[in-house]
């Protein structure tokens, strides 16, 4: 992340928590990956990470913060398909396709954002342009999806799992699958 830091070319001084927002500060000193927050604790907490971690806990950091926008995405997933279905019947197959479509381009949305905003802002790759991001963005998440189905088929219909196990187990798998394709992908330093 320093190395990242340092070939990126952003260098700066220091913000307050109460400048930068709520999550990050703008560019911390290159000997700690992680960014300070505006909260003591979970600083202190970081500091541990980074020294258990051998240098990585802004990866955590990033991981935590990814994995808590993503929920709330989901959330905006699950709403989108509430209202339509309140709204139409899933029976016919039109409007189900477009429920569907109108929930996942929304959630995505809804992920990538505050994703782009608190999560990955410091990587290298946040120097494209914002509809380049947003378009690798969805690619990700687009393949993330197609990733999260062929993990559910292997495990219900070949392992025999539940549905609802499957499924949940795909969709951790997916969410590391996800956020690693995004730092070497969507974020990944330019050329």
């Amino acid at each position: 992340m320093a190395g990242d830091l340092m070939r990126s070319g952003r260098t700066g001084p220091r913000k307050s928590a109460r400048e930068s927002g709520a999550f990050a500060v703008a560019i911390q000193p290159t000997e700690q990956s992680y960014y300070d927050t505006r909260w003591p604790l979970i600083n202190q907490a970081l500091a541990i990470a980074e020294r258990l971690t051998g240098g990585r806990a802004g990866m955590l950091q990033r991981l935590v913060t990814y994995v808590l926008i993503g929920g709330t995405a989901a959330l905006v997933n699950l709403g989108v398909l509430a209202i339509f279905q309140r709204e139409g019947s899933f029976k016919v197959v039109w409007y189900l396709i477009i429920a569907n479509v109108a929930a996942y381009e929304l959630s995505i949305l809804a992920n990538f954002i505050p994703n782009d905003y608190f999560t990955f802002r410091f990587l290298p790759g946040h120097q494209r342009s914002w509809l380049a991001r947003c378009l690798r963005f969805h690619l990700t998440s687009l393949s993330g999806v197609l990733v999260t189905s062929i993990l559910f088929f292997l495990l219900y219909h070949w392992l025999g799992l539940t549905a609802l196990l499957a499924q949940a187990i795909a969709l951790v798998l997916a969410v590391f699958y996800n956020f690693t394709v995004h730092h070497a992908f969507t974020y990944a330093h330019q050329r």
